[in-house]
């Protein structure tokens, strides 16, 4: 079944609310799971009121990030499986519209469960209003009007530039959430409490742009060694977060990426600690030495290539030639060192038709629908046979 013909039914099967969802013409099943975040939360950091900021939307930490559901793609018949692919997404997403065919496609070519996990403050973990076209094109002219020479400026980004740049130290809390939840989703399977996995199910990982970066924190610190045996593939990303660039009319915009750019200092650190219970950084002293090395690519070198020497057979990735946000010489730079010698497995792939970072296989150009089913089939072909 070609790339778009799978792309639309998909979405037209896909109920959020539905427990079961059978895709017809498709061999899949789509089952919602729930999940209850045990993270312990904080006290907000008090934020200077300023005409500009939309306060409210700065200051949100909303119930239904921490209780919602999740959508797993099963294979053939719902029987219970000793693998499993977890797919963590995109910065700024509002719906697993582009990944349901990622993730049926590796279903499919593998045999193993893909589970679509969001992370912190995105898809159905944020509210509503964040993804009203009209709501937030009235933040994103208030923005534009606050400063004329501000750029990529949109209502797709004005939630997210709007928090980040009031608070950029959410980006690091929310990341916090996201890594604990994972793991607290990774020991249930492991331990046979997942309702759809058997006990020892191994999990392996497909993950995307700022999901790649929160995915080789999880496999480089291996939390209670959950992620021993982890295969780790990366899409669009694998970069150092100082040699990403996150400005993009579908990210960020350019004032909000400037100051997420000053967390790569670590001098917000501090601060953060005493936003929080106790507990959290006791799970997560051990990440800081990990965040910092995948946080500049020269600073802590050495560290993360003695990592990546160790692992990198686990480890593939793919970029594309004409990616902005996470260049392919800055994954390159990443995974495979200064002379090239580590072991993860880096391909870089161009394609002939417009694509973008953020939309590698565009669904609505009707002149190159068979250049993207061709591009689309070179990626994930690759992808499933590491995973299988």
């Amino acid at each position: 079944m070609d790339f778009i013909t799978r792309h639309q039914l998909l979405n037209r099967s896909f109920n959020p609310n539905n427990i079961v969802t059978p895709v017809a013409g498709l061999q899949a099943s789509i089952i919602n799971c729930r999940f209850e975040s045990r993270f312990p939360g904080f006290e907000p950091v008090t934020v200077q009121k300023e005409s500009h900021f939309d306060y409210d939307l700065a200051e949100t930490w909303l119930e239904q990030n921490n209780s919602f559901s999740y959508p797993v793609i099963v294979p053939g018949k719902n029987t219970p499986a000793n693998r499993v692919i977890l797919l963590l997404h995109g910065l700024n997403e509002r719906s697993w519209e582009k990944y349901l065919v990622w993730a049926d496609f590796m279903a499919e070519q593998t045999g193993h469960a893909v589970i679509l996990f969001p992370i912190a403050f995105h898809m159905n973990r944020s509210p509503e209003e964040w993804n009203n076209a009209r709501a937030m094109s009235q933040v994103a002219a208030k923005r534009k009007q606050a400063s004329p020479e501000l750029k990529d400026a949109t209502y797709v980004n004005a939630a997210l530039s709007t928090r980040i740049e009031n608070r950029p130290e959410q980006f690091l809390l929310s990341g916090m959430q996201s890594y604990l939840d994972v793991i607290q989703l990774v020991k249930s399977i492991d331990e046979g409490k997942h309702p759809l996995f058997i006990k020892g199910t191994r999990v392996d990982i497909f993950s995307y742009s700022i999901g790649a970066f929160l995915s080789q924190l999880l496999v480089m610190d291996n939390s209670n060694q959950l992620f021993s045996d982890t295969k780790l593939c990366l899409f669009c990303g694998g970069a150092t977060f100082d040699r990403l660039n996150g400005a993009s009319r579908f990210i960020m915009d350019s004032r909000a990426f400037q100051r997420l750019r000053t967390l790569a200092d670590f001098n917000n650190f501090a601060r953060l600690k005493r936003c929080f219970k106790t507990r959290v950084f006791r799970e997560l002293k051990n990440s800081w030495e990990t965040l910092r090395f995948m946080t500049f690519l020269n600073e802590g070198q050495a560290a993360r290539e003695k990592v990546l020497t160790q692992i990198g057979e686990r480890i593939y990735a793919i970029g594309l030639a004409n990616d902005t946000v996470v260049p392919p010489a800055a994954i390159l730079q990443t995974l495979k060192g200064t002379n090239g010698y580590l072991p993860p497995k880096v391909d870089i792939f161009d394609f002939p038709y417009p694509y973008t970072h953020e939309i590698p296989f565009p669904v609505n150009n009707q002149h190159f629908l068979s250049q993207v089913d061709a591009g689309f089939r070179q990626v994930f072909s690759r992808v499933a046979d590491f995973l299988r």
